[in-house]
């Protein structure tokens, strides 16, 4: 749910009335403290605020995703007021629980900007939502879901749902109530048990064969690095396995004769906020590397210089951002460029490019998509790169990037020199709160792209609502991560840029895996949770694997295998607010388990004889030593 339909939420719980609770029911799960309360009771030890009563810090990290229930040995006392406190790095909300009335307050507290000129920490309220009742209040839930929002539920009733954006990892109750009566307050805190969920694994019905994950540097962000930091972002991009280098190059800038193709000085600037610029241009020593380390480059352009575009004069076709477009590619300049291209990236590094694309994001007229890609594969095959693949043009959104391939299906000769359907996936963010409703889009496009091999070739968070550097966001790119691999048997993902020199830190963590550190002696550091994320499916997927059917017997288990002739890797990502436990049958020996979450970064172990996945974490088992 948005913060806007909360806010319509809350304008009407007045007019709703009071919620009358119903009898509360016995909660499954494990007792793990109590505690108990006295109004009248002793201060808090130690340095506290005056007369404050003692409060209890329960001993109990919290996942990612959490149920936690209070279990109340009575109703709330008249005039008294429990305060359940959550707490993580920048944020924090707390629910409050009266005698009549429950509320949910969001509020930041990691930054000056935020003070309001009061207390002696800065903090702001960003959120409140609060509803009346009546009857006895016997049990209190705190649900952290997977859909981005915390649910507050009075005897097992839903009757608050706010949006929660931030991680929380701690808690804590605090009572309030007059000093001068003796009230108790007891009970005792209470999660869920694990279920067993059952994977069976079937390693001759085979899928997809993968050509890897990557995404596109910033050039002159990597040239900002120092020669140790130089060192430190190919560690990285080896570890994680991130080795399809998707090229932003050279765009409205290229000149004729394609000259400065490679010229880091006239590098055509790439605008975000009040950043610097990252430029678009090519480097062939950059792309060098990557083969070294057994990738892949592949090349695609963007913005056309005006001499490689005329006047389009036909029907009205409008664009991803509502406008008319008014210049069209010429197709016969594109793949000149095109063909250059690879014979400039033979010539510096000895390998053409895997792959090629039609046109970034740029809006076509139909015809135009399909005359470009005749000629790209004609200018390719008379150069003698008749191994390059060809993608089709990318489109910003799932659904316009199905349109497309409805429309170059139309015509035979460009459909069939088409190796690989292609989009971008930014119109997710509409369905990041509940990622299942994405699935029509993605069956729209299996469905129309037939026989062809699916690239996601750039996915990241990019909306103002979804830039906040937590886990929980990423965990949403996680899923669609997996729903590429499971229902669009996508053989390539791609985040945007795999490195962007930012000021603005929620440029960084949304739209790149790695920005520069100059703290650090401008090293290469992860920008938010978002490269731990991928790493989950990257590091242990090889080029060359082919996805193995994988069920399971709960759809908050979004688990996926792949084999070769040689090893075998499982994932499985838990949305749920519940540990799993794994029963797996036609499993392989595996010698290497990694566990990702807010605390575990790809973290490596032994296989344990029981294998419980937590709350929002993904555990992959494998054998593949991907350290």
């Amino acid at each position: 749910m948005s913060v806007c339909a909360l806010a319509v939420c809350a304008s009407l719980s007045g007019a709703q009335g009071v919620v009358v609770l119903p009898t509360a029911q016995p909660v499954g799960g494990e007792l793990v403290e109590r505690f108990q309360f006295a109004s009248d009771g002793s201060v808090g030890p130690g340095w506290s605020r005056p007369d404050e009563i003692a409060r209890k810090y329960f001993h109990d990290e919290l996942p990612a995703l959490f149920a936690r229930t209070l279990v109340l040995d009575d109703e709330t006392p008249q005039h008294a007021e429990l305060r359940w406190i959550f707490t993580g790095p920048h944020a924090g909300f707390t629910v409050e629980l009266g005698a009549h009335k429950v509320r949910i307050v969001e509020r930041y507290y990691d930054s000056f900007g935020l003070y309001e000129g009061q207390g002696n920490y800065p903090e702001k309220k960003v959120f409140e939502l609060a509803q009346q009742l009546t009857g006895r209040a016997r049990t209190l839930t705190v649900e952290a879901d997977s859909h981005l929002s915390v649910r507050v539920r009075v005897n097992g009733a839903t009757l608050l749902e706010a949006p929660l954006k931030f991680d929380v990892t701690r808690h804590q109750l605090q009572w309030s109530a007059p000093r001068i009566e003796h009230a108790v307050m007891a009970g005792a805190l209470q999660r869920p048990a694990a279920k067993t969920v059952a994977i069976a694994l079937e390693p001759n019905k085979r899928h997809q064969t993968m050509l890897g994950f990557g995404g596109s540097p910033s050039i002159p962000a990597y040239e900002a690095l120092s020669e140790e930091g130089k060192a430190a972002y190919w560690r990285l991009l080896k570890r994680y396995n991130l080795l399809l280098q998707r090229e932003y190059p050279m765009g409205t800038e290229l000149k004729p004769d394609l000259s400065n193709m490679d010229d880091l000085a006239e590098a055509t600037p790439h605008y975000y906020g009040d950043n610097f610029p990252n430029g678009e241009v090519s480097s062939f020593a950059y792309n060098k590397k990557i083969l070294a380390l057994g990738g892949d480059v592949i090349y695609e352009l963007w913005a056309l210089p005006r001499w490689a575009t005329e006047q389009y004069s036909g029907p009205r076709v409008i664009d991803a951002w509502n406008k008319a477009i008014r210049q069209q590619a010429k197709p016969d300049e594109y793949a000149r460029i095109v063909a250059e291209f690879c014979k400039k990236e033979k010539e510096k590094t000895g390998v053409a490019p895997a792959i090629v694309g039609i046109g970034n994001e740029v809006e076509q007229p139909a015809a135009t998509y399909a005359a470009t890609t005749r000629a790209v594969r004609h200018a390719l095959d008379a150069a003698g790169f008749a191994t390059t693949k060809i993608h089709m043009a990318d489109a910003p959104y799932m659904y316009m990037g199905t349109a497309r391939v409805r429309d170059l299906a139309l015509d035979a000769a460009a459909w069939k020199v088409t190796d690989y359907t292609a989009a971008h996936e930014y119109d997710f963010q509409e369905f990041a709160e509940n990622p299942d409703l994405y699935d029509d889009r993605l069956r729209a496009m299996k469905a129309a792209m037939k026989e062809k091999n699916f690239l996601a070739t750039e996915i990241c968070l990019n909306d103002a609502r979804l830039q906040e550097a937590s886990y929980r966001v990423a965990l949403a790119a996680a899923q669609l991560y997996h729903k590429n691999l499971t229902e669009l048997d996508a053989v390539g993902l791609m985040y945007c840029w795999l490195l962007l020199d930012v000021e603005q830190p929620s440029f960084g963590a949304s739209r790149s895996l790695l920005v520069p550190d100059r703290t650090k002696g401008w090293t290469a550091v992860p920008s938010s949770f978002q490269l731990r994320v991928l790493g989950a499916y990257s590091r242990h997927v090889r080029k060359g694997m082919q996805r193995v059917e994988a069920t399971t017997t709960d759809s908050d288990l979004m688990t996926s295998a792949f084999a070769d002739a040689k090893d075998a890797t499982l994932v499985a990502l838990n949305r749920g607010t519940e540990p799993r436990r794994l029963q797996m049958t036609g499993a392989a020996q595996w010698v290497e388990m990694e566990r990702t979450g807010v605390e575990e970064e790809n973290a490596v172990s032994a296989v344990p004889h029981e294998i419980v996945v937590a709350p929002g974490e993904i555990v992959v088992l494998s054998t593949i030593k991907a350290e």
